[in-house]
């Protein structure tokens, strides 16, 4: 069941800033909240945030895209404006790819444009492999399809490291919002202002609606076998992807080395090389939103023979 496109209700602050239309579908016991901007019948645009972020990370592609691509932007589950499940078990990797071919299919979305920035990455390429003719071009932004080798040794915030130190860690994640808080402020090239923290914060205001972060941090530093089993059975079938695809990652990421985007880049057909964003860190829509617009916005993406083969192609 999809409902009709509207504007939700949230105060006037975030409002000004998130002044866009959505709609929700119904995924098994959870609604799913997306934005849906631009004319119907426009090429579509489709943006998967990561974590512990939302739809709310586009906010400056969207209004620049909207008035010439159908814009989707869903909220995982678990995260923004979509429903909370309490049980952190609900949050499994092939659940959420699965949860994307619901909505896609629902919208009846072709030629689909992809744009993926973190754990939207793997959710995006784990649709994308079993649906290559429906991926006209794909942007991924600091991301990656295999687990990220070595995670335990990407030095962590103190915040997060308490976030991630067993079930006392976790108790008191859920209690103050550690990882939200901590991974905002550490992957920001940026200072970001109090309204930007605080907008990130908002549909997470108790222990209960904060179950997603803690999941997907836990996903992406100590990954189960079956997580494990899902990425791996993507990354092995890149090959089958031959749309267009970009790479970009920022410059100062302190979660992400470039090893992931050049996994990316060997393993994809029709991947360029690797962009690195100067001034800019893990969230790059925040950091360089101008640039990330132009990027994703632009006719002719990149391919392997029009870049340079060097380590960092840097932009000026």
């Amino acid at each position: 069941m999809l409902t009709d496109s509207h504007l939700t209700e949230l105060p006037e602050w975030l409002r000004e800033r998130y002044p866009f239309h959505t709609r929700t579908t119904e995924i098994g016991s959870f609604n799913m909240s997306f934005v849906d901007e631009g004319p119907s019948d426009a090429p579509a645009l489709l943006l998967l945030h990561g974590n512990p972020t939302w739809s709310f990370l586009f906010r400056n592609l969207i209004r620049q895209a909207m008035p010439d691509r159908r814009v989707i932007a869903p909220d995982h589950i678990g995260f923004g404006l979509s429903d909370k499940p309490h049980n952190a078990a609900y949050h499994t990797l092939a659940r959420h790819i699965d949860n994307l071919q619901i909505l896609i299919e629902r919208l009846n979305l072709h030629d689909i444009t992809l744009v993926a920035h973190g754990w939207g990455g793997p959710i995006g390429l784990g649709y994308a492999v079993e649906n290559a003719r429906n991926i006209a071009r794909m942007l991924l932004c600091c991301t990656w399809a295999l687990p990220v080798a070595n995670s335990n040794s990407i030095k962590r915030p103190l915040k997060l490291r308490i976030a991630n130190s067993g079930w006392t860690g976790r108790f008191l994640d859920s209690l103050l919002n550690l990882s939200l808080t901590s991974a905002i402020a550490s992957r920001s090239f940026r200072t970001p202002s109090d309204w930007t923290l605080e907008a990130y914060s908002y549909p997470f205001p108790t222990m209960a609606s904060r179950g997603a972060i803690g999941a997907f941090s836990r996903m992406f530093y100590e990954p189960s076998n079956a997580d494990r089993a899902t990425m791996t059975k993507t990354y092995e079938a890149l090959n089958k992807i031959n749309a267009p695809g970009e790479i970009l990652i920022g410059e100062s990421d302190p979660l992400m080395t470039s090893l992931p985007a050049y996994l990316l880049r060997d393993a994809l057909p029709n991947a360029g090389h690797p962009v690195v964003a100067p001034n800019a860190s893990h969230l790059l829509p925040e950091d360089v939103p101008e640039l990330f617009a132009e990027i994703v916005l632009r006719s002719k993406p990149e391919s392997k023979s029009d870049a340079p083969a060097s380590m960092f192609n840097i932009l000026s």
